[in-house]
């Protein structure tokens, strides 16, 4: 049996290898939440399940479902229930390449844990990721596709690579500008971009509980700014940490398009809102994407046959 050929290379669906679980404080309630990842069967995709309803418990993890983008990206299903601050999984899914799995959830969120993907990715890894020995599908971006809103923009190019070339530009000069382009393959979603935190302003973050919002907000969960300075006794885990962290929010929202993405990626100043209308207006036209299969071997069969 010769031993040139890496499965694991080939381009085939993943799943995990066993059920995970994790508990911690919802952003939004404030309130203890918790999540059971579970393997799942091939070409089904992500789906959340609320366990604390009688019915129509799914919740399909797709663009058009999204309902809601602020504080986090919320989605819902047909009979109005809703999972909110899904983002960072969502980003912990795809920088794994895991294809299917069921999230069972004990209410309407995703504990927000450090406020990165962090806890999803060691869990995940904990386990194993399964090849599943069917094709993977992947979107190809086949010409330029743009969206464009105010001083916010979203522009994918064809490539054979999903890189992102993120801009950010705060007044809080803690933040400032900040560049950062990231060619993602194999496990650099991990290293790079995985850890990074969500962030906010200490006024904002005042506000917001002053007015019901993002209750379970603490600096245990972000990097809080204020006047210039990062509250945070341990600091950042990287200089550009905040770009870092947009560009996970992006891979989590770009994730709702249901596949990876071979696309180069330009965004400036964008967030939930504009990540979203992007999948919109990529999928308006038939003309801008084409969906492919990743992989050349097609059978067990021909598996067999290529490592006899």
């Amino acid at each position: 049996m010769p031993d040139t050929l890496n499965i694991t290379n080939i381009g085939f669906q993943k799943t995990l290898k066993s059920e995970v679980f994790c508990e911690g404080i919802g952003l939004h309630s404030g309130k203890k939440t918790s999540i059971k990842i579970m393997p799942a069967e091939v070409n089904t995709g992500i789906s959340f399940f609320r366990q604390d309803l009688s019915e129509n418990q799914e919740i399909k993890a797709i663009y058009e479902n999204v309902c809601d983008t602020k504080l986090g990206t919320t989605i819902s299903n047909k009979a109005g229930h809703k999972v909110q601050t899904i983002e960072h999984l969502m980003a912990a899914f795809m920088g794994l390449k895991i294809d299917n799995a069921q999230v069972l959830l004990s209410g309407n969120e995703i504990p927000i844990m450090d406020g990165s993907s962090r806890v999803f990715i060691d869990l995940i890894n904990t386990v194993g990721i399964k090849e599943q020995f069917t094709k993977k599908k992947v979107i190809k971006i086949l010409k330029e596709v743009s969206f464009f809103q105010n001083n916010s923009s979203i522009i994918a190019i064809p490539s054979d690579n999903f890189s992102i070339d993120y801009h950010i530009d705060f007044d809080d000069p803690a933040i400032g500008i900040q560049n950062k382009k990231v060619t993602l393959m194999g496990d650099n979603f991990d290293k790079e971009i995985g850890s990074a935190r969500t962030f906010g302003m200490l006024s904002e973050v005042k506000n917001m509980h002053k007015n019901g919002l993002a209750l379970g907000g603490s600096i245990n969960n972000a990097i809080v700014v204020d006047a210039g300075k990062i509250l945070n006794a341990d600091g950042l885990r990287f200089e550009d940490e905040f770009v870092r962290h947009k560009i996970l929010d992006f891979c989590g929202d770009i994730y709702l398009s249901g596949f990876q993405i071979l696309g180069s990626i330009v965004a400036k100043c964008a967030g939930h809102d504009i990540n979203n209308k992007f999948l919109w207006e990529l999928f308006s036209d038939d003309s801008n994407y084409q969906i492919i299969e990743e992989n050349s071997i097609s059978t067990i069969e021909e598996i067999n046959f290529a490592v006899a």
